[in-house]
């Protein structure tokens, strides 16, 4: 931190506190008049290491955005009108109470689970449907990682030590878009003699640094992963001293992957057999090797098998928790076993609750009791909003997300919001889901309160000091929250408020002292903090799962009705599934995000209009030639499930059965629900209806089969 007059330069770190790419930014404050004047990276981050996207260096205009929210809103009428703090909290209070009275507490639904506050509210209200948007993200590997090795480790949370690998795969996944700072450590590793493999069915940016580049057809990544399996178990490439003090079940695994050939998994992604062989020798034997996945291999409607089958190549080659491998967590000295998150422990429910939690009696891996995520099945929620089946979903309490815009089959979304009997939304701006709100609450932005970010894979702790004080009128969510559940049991709608903090300030002191000397004040003064990654932990303590070892054949899973082993499935609703279906709509439609989105967010800010007007498709000129489209057409792209519009971008880098779109987009200037967003929003096209992942039930919303046709 450093003084300049009336100007404050002040360490941060950018707001988005579940974006992977974790960036260091200085802010420079005007104190006097209460104003940020412009953001930079922090070139001694420990991870983002002076980079920053436009996400990171632009959101604190959302702190200005001349429609946000500063005043609760209450829908009448004629439209909102502006409410006071206290008649605010008491309609929410009556609105949840009355739900809980009429109905059951399991009829009050919220996002999103992973935020403390949220989380510790659906405690106090007893009910178990806190959603996750996990299932819309990576989920599925959130939930294939923790049964194979007790905690999630190749996805977005830092865990890869690239910078020390001899091979990096991604899979899906497109870095040098998505985590600056993390590629410059792959760039850093590749300049030591790295190699890099990359699987995706778009030549995105990371796969012109590729040493191996797999133009793979979507929805087939755990059919690459399983042949890779295959090449290095019979070529007897693998680690041989992990697998037989560490696993469990390789010798079942070594049976079962013999099915799963290069030859047959050639016929499958459409990759030759020598790329298949190829990539499994330049994996296994540069090692240590790191892997990394996204949402190109998560959103499938077979993801969970093929994260699994990814969590079996990396844990033969003995490439967890070494040096260049995929990290275990590891909290500060002192904590080794914090991990930002453990505290929503406190929040579960009891058994007989969690029992009925929405989706538990489908789908046990992901919601209930015996479920890694413990989280209800997003769609048979909007299900129990629409049809009152298997029960009603009467409330809905929407923190941080656009559900119109995040969630498959979006027209589902808003008949289930217009249908229940309460929304409350808290938000910093409008949305198409605070649109239909009854209730809207403004809340402060993160740099308005102290705040902090720890990652315990990538070992450092980063404060977020106050920069502005917000706007009279808006609250933090500790503190709404804490408020209305207070106000519920005053008014004897439940029992007690599990929520220990009475605002965000509480939770931070808290979180950084856990008891000890320290404080969030002198954490600034050594922020961001790290600490000496160990390794090969688990010679120590194990792994975080039932046997204490690697879990290459889950129990758990059989006990629970699933394959134990790794296995693969086409997805269904493929055009491999449904051929009867292939000639109507003969391409597959995946999604990717414009850079200065963060997920649906973006669209209503100015400084993203000035880049992106309107949403692109990326297309094979072969592709658009058959179809009389041109660069720049407008282009109508239809599934079974609808259609909506895009712009033409032709990109020789797309296979040609395969398109591109953008996902989250929406206009705010156009006022009606066609223009605004059902027009552009990809989401609409995804099915609300199965076929569903079997194991955690996630629609498929990546592959999905289309045709493009020019408007």
């Amino acid at each position: 931190m450093s003084n300049n007059n009336n100007f404050k330069k002040i360490r941060t770190i950018c707001p988005w506190w579940s974006c992977p790419s974790y960036d260091g930014i200085v802010a420079t404050v005007d104190v006097k008049n209460n104003k940020i004047i412009k953001m930079e990276g922090d070139k001694n981050h420990p991870q983002s290491k002076g980079y920053a996207c436009p996400k990171g260096l632009n959101d604190w205009q959302v702190i200005y955005h001349p429609n946000r929210f500063t005043k609760p809103l209450l829908r009448t009428t004629s439209g909102f009108k502006e409410i006071s703090w206290e008649e605010a909290y008491g309609i929410a209070a009556d609105r949840l109470g009355e739900v809980i009275e009429k109905f059951n507490p399991k009829s009050i639904c919220a996002t999103m689970a992973e935020w403390p506050s949220v989380a510790l509210f659906m405690k106090s209200i007893n009910s178990p449907n806190t959603i996750t948007n996990r299932d819309l993200c990576q989920g599925t590997a959130e939930t294939a990682d923790p049964l194979t090795y007790g905690e999630c480790i190749t996805i977005y949370r830092s865990s890869q030590d690239f910078k020390n690998s001899k091979c990096i795969l991604l899979v899906g996944t497109n870095l040098p878009h998505s985590c600056g700072g993390q590629w410059q450590d792959i760039k850093t590793a590749m300049s030591n003699g790295a190699k890099l493999i990359v699987v995706d069915p778009r030549r995105c940016e990371a796969a012109e640094f590729a040493d191996l580049y797999l133009q793979i057809r979507p929805g087939s990544d755990g059919a690459l992963a399983l042949a890779m399996v295959n090449v290095i178990i019979e070529e007897k490439l693998y680690d041989d001293e992990f697998v037989n003090n560490y696993c469990l079940g390789f010798d079942k695994l070594k049976s079962h992957i013999q099915q799963y050939t290069p030859e047959w998994a050639a016929e499958v992604t459409s990759l030759s057999v020598d790329e298949i062989v190829k990539a499994a020798r330049m994996y296994a034997t540069n090692g240590p090797a790191s892997y990394r996945g996204n949402n190109g291999v998560c959103q499938h409607a077979n993801s969970t098998q093929a994260c699994r089958s990814f969590a079996a190549l990396i844990s033969i080659c003995g490439n967890i928790d070494v040096k260049g491998g995929n990290r275990l967590a590891q909290g500060p000295p002192g904590r080794e076993d914090f991990v930002f998150g453990d505290f929503l422990k406190s929040a579960i429910v009891d058994k007989e609750v969690e029992d009925q939690t929405m989706g538990a009696d489908r789908f046990p891996l992901w919601a209930g009791p015996d479920a890694v995520m413990r989280r209800p099945h997003n769609p048979s929620l909007i299900n129990g909003m629409i049809h009152n089946e298997p029960y009603p979903v009467k409330a809905w309490i929407v923190f941080w997300n656009n559900p119109v815009m995040a969630y498959a089959s979006a027209q589902k979304v808003i008949e289930a919001m217009k249908k229940i009997d309460f929304l409350m939304v808290l938000a910093y701006t409008p949305s198409p889901s605070s649109d239909l709100a009854d209730l809207i609450l403004p809340i402060k932005h993160l740099y308005e309160y102290d705040f902090i970010m720890i990652s315990s894979y990538g070992s450092w702790i980063s404060t977020m000091p106050k920069l502005v004080d917000a706007p009279e009128g808006c609250r933090d969510s500790f503190q709404i929250l804490y408020d209305i559940a207070e106000k519920m049991v005053k008014k004897g709608y439940i029992k007690k408020n599990y929520l220990p903090w009475k605002n965000a300030q509480s939770f931070v002191e808290q979180t950084v002292s856990n008891g000890g000397p320290i404080n969030f004040e002198t954490l600034c003064k050594v922020s961001p903090m790290t600490w000496r990654p160990k390794y090969k932990k688990y010679k120590k303590k194990g792994f975080k799962t039932p046997s204490g070892k690697v879990e290459l054949y889950s129990e758990r899973m059989e006990r629970l009705g699933y394959d134990p082993l790794p296995t693969y499935h086409e997805c269904g609703d493929s055009a491999v599934s449904l051929p009867h279906l292939s000639e109507r709509y003969p391409l597959y439609l995946t999604t990717r995000r414009v850079q200065n989105y963060y997920l649906t967010r973006g669209a209503g800010y100015p400084w993203v209009k000035k880049e992106n007007q309107y949403p692109e498709l990326l297309i094979n000129p072969n592709t658009a030639h058959e179809r009389g489209i041109k660069d720049g057409d407008m282009v109508i792209i239809e599934t079974p499930k609808g259609s909506i519009q895009h712009k033409v971008k032709i990109f020789e880098g797309i296979r040609p059965d395969t398109v591109n779109g953008i996902y989250g987009w929406w206009m705010p200037e156009k006022k009606t629900e066609e223009n605004g967003y059902l027009n552009t929003n990809i989401n609409f096209l995804c099915s609300f209806y199965p076929p569903y992942d079997p194991e955690i039930g996630i629609n498929c919303i990546q592959g999905v089969m289309c045709q493009v046709r020019k408007k």
